[in-house]
């Protein structure tokens, strides 16, 4: 399931869980990531969690004012107006990415577990997962399988 496109997305634990449950199909970011549509990414549910829990394809990644991001994807982003706009203070632009075919890993994979394979430290936006490196591992992970969803 590993491929060279693939990125870990780290996500805030009320949002991570909200993505695996289907309420949440859209992330909204400061800045666009650089990635083609469909990537796949496998979603670190920061601390205190700590764990890769599922893994999703990107759809697209949409940039546009804020006021546009807040009319088009505000239901689909699980987020308070006043979240929004301290997330996105200074800002006059963000981005959407837009969330499709969600799956939880059957066990999760612990920070502990992921450190095993050698230095790793969760990426702050995200970051490309390469053959090789500590989340690699991901790869042998097993999916949930009655925890699919397709969103969007």
């Amino acid at each position: 399931m590993l491929d060279d496109d693939s990125i870990m997305l780290s996500v805030a634990p009320d949002y991570a869980r909200a993505i695996v449950t289907g309420l949440k199909s859209v992330e909204l970011r400061r800045r666009a990531p650089r990635i083609s549509r469909g990537t796949r990414a496998w979603l670190y549910s920061t601390l205190p969690v700590g764990q890769v829990v599922a893994v999703l394809t990107i759809d697209e990644v949409v940039e546009a004012p804020l006021t546009d991001l807040w009319q088009r994807y505000a239901s689909r982003a699980a987020i308070a107006r006043e979240d929004f706009d301290a997330y996105f203070a200074g800002l006059s632009q963000g981005a959407a990415l837009i969330i499709r075919e969600v799956q939880a890993l059957k066990s999760p994979v612990s920070l502990s577990e992921m450190r095993e394979g050698g230095a790793f430290q969760p990426p702050q936006f995200y970051r490309r997962v390469r053959a090789g490196a500590p989340e690699a591992r991901l790869s042998k992970s097993e999916l949930h399988p009655a925890l699919r969803l397709a969103v969007g």
